[in-house]
């Protein structure tokens, strides 16, 4: 295997929370094992303040597809900062991003710019509940589309409501099954008629959809009123330049952006049918319908900057065949670890992601736990990733690289499958 410049220590002591004023440690829900704070990036690397390098294919959590630092996304930075940073008005970087957005082929012919994908998902539901006059809206189990509350019922079900969800969200919230059109038509039967929206991830946690779903989805929505939405907060600019809506070949009513679109800054976006969109206009303010979409930091020039930064590369001749290529790669060479050391797993996606899931061979929650041994033994190994989500792919990772990744993950699978046989014998003794 290739070793990196510097490793991880192989100290067995759990990792502590680098500042016990930060709850768990991280803003992320799957706080990494780490032993200390990662202090800077460049290209396809991190490291942590005591020098420690790491591969990086956590990649900020998908942002970063350009890598860390890119020179062209610091220098647009630099510029803009030295000419103010925020100002809650209309400002060109914005309004050029706008106009970028809006000429990308698909749904969207107006954009009102959030800063987070919680936002946009959110504000997104908000509008087609005031285009359709409806309450409703139907998302898919096991989902994600950040942290309110109608994507945390999809999520975590009923645990939801012990986690903060209050009941009255759960009666407007439908859930049905991604890939499974009968789960669907079940309930555009029962509550078409009072559904407002239909918000989906076209690639559902790395699951690519069945030929005939987007297209038999799209005809329900048509046929009830219901507004279609895609949740592109992970696949906008990643599987294509025109995201899941070209990759797939179907026009959602409204999309929504995130990640990639701010260049590693906060920075996301609603978009979709002029008509609806105009409600969110403030000149409607006193109108029946109007829907409040306002952030103090929304669209702010800096993020705005690297936005347009980052797209500009990503229209370069060839940039989603090398995408593809390195993303297949890492498939690839993730499923034959699995086969190589007798683990009973999966690896789903396509495009510059990759997602690893584990089997409860071992009985329920042992898939998890097995998964986060093998996260923590890829991390002592000089790879950063989070294998609860998936692995990300990004322009400046060689081919070299990914396959460093892929023996790293076998040695981790061989020393996690080892150690939980070592400690079944010892609790068995």
């Amino acid at each position: 295997m290739v070793q990196l410049a510097t490793r991880l220590s192989q100290a067995d002591s759990p990792p502590t929370e680098p500042d016990s004023a930060l709850v768990g440690g991280s803003n992320s829900a799957f706080p990494l094992p780490l032993e200390g704070c990662i202090q800077r990036g460049a290209g396809s690397r991190v490291w942590d303040e005591d020098g420690r390098e790491y591969l990086d294919f956590l990649l900020a959590s998908g942002p970063l597809i350009l890598g860390h630092a890119h020179p062209r996304v610091t220098e647009a930075v630099a510029r803009q900062l030295a000419d103010g940073s925020a100002f809650h008005a209309i400002n060109r970087p914005a309004l050029d991003l706008a106009e970028r957005v809006v000429a990308v082929p698909g749904c969207v012919e107006m954009v009102r710019f959030a800063s987070t994908g919680t936002e946009a998902t959110l504000h997104a539901l908000r509008l087609a509940r005031a285009h359709t006059r409806r309450d409703k809206a139907l998302i898919f189990s096991g989902a994600y589309h950040g942290s309110h509350d109608t994507s945390l019922i999809g999520l975590r079900g009923a645990r939801a409501q012990r986690g903060g969800v209050p009941r009255s969200s759960f009666q407007d919230t439908v859930v049905a099954r991604f890939n499974d059109i009968d789960s669907v038509e079940a309930a555009f039967a029962e509550h078409g008629d009072s559904l407002a929206a239909v918000l989906i991830e076209p690639q559902q946690r790395g699951r690519d959809p069945l030929p005939e779903f987007l297209p038999r989805l799209a005809e329900l929505c048509r046929e009830s009123g219901a507004v279609l939405i895609f949740d592109e907060v992970l696949t906008g600019f990643r599987l294509a330049y025109g995201g899941a809506q070209e990759y797939y070949g179907l026009e959602p009513d409204i999309v929504c952006y995130g990640k990639i679109l701010g260049g590693g800054f906060p920075l996301s976006a609603v978009g979709g049918r002029a008509e609806i969109m105009r409600l969110a206009d403030p000149a409607r303010s006193r109108k029946s319908r109007y829907v409040h979409i306002s952030g103090t930091l929304s669209g702010n020039p800096i993020s705005a900057a690297a936005g347009l930064a980052t797209l500009a590369e990503l229209e370069a001749p060839g940039v989603y065949a090398r995408l593809h290529e390195l993303g297949k790669r890492l498939r690839s060479g993730l499923r034959v670890q699995f086969m190589t050391h007798g683990v009973q797993g999966s690896v789903i996606g396509s495009g510059p992601v990759a997602a690893v899931h584990f089997e409860d061979r071992d009985g329920p929650g042992s898939g998890d736990d097995l998964r986060s041994a093998v996260n923590a033994e890829l991390i002592r190994r000089g790879v950063l990733a989070q294998l609860h989500t998936r692995f990300y792919v990004s322009l400046v990772h060689t081919e070299v690289e990914i396959d460093t990744a892929v023996e790293a993950f076998g040695e981790a699978l061989a020393a996690a499958t080892k150690g939980a046989a070592t400690n079944g014998a010892s609790r068995a003794g």
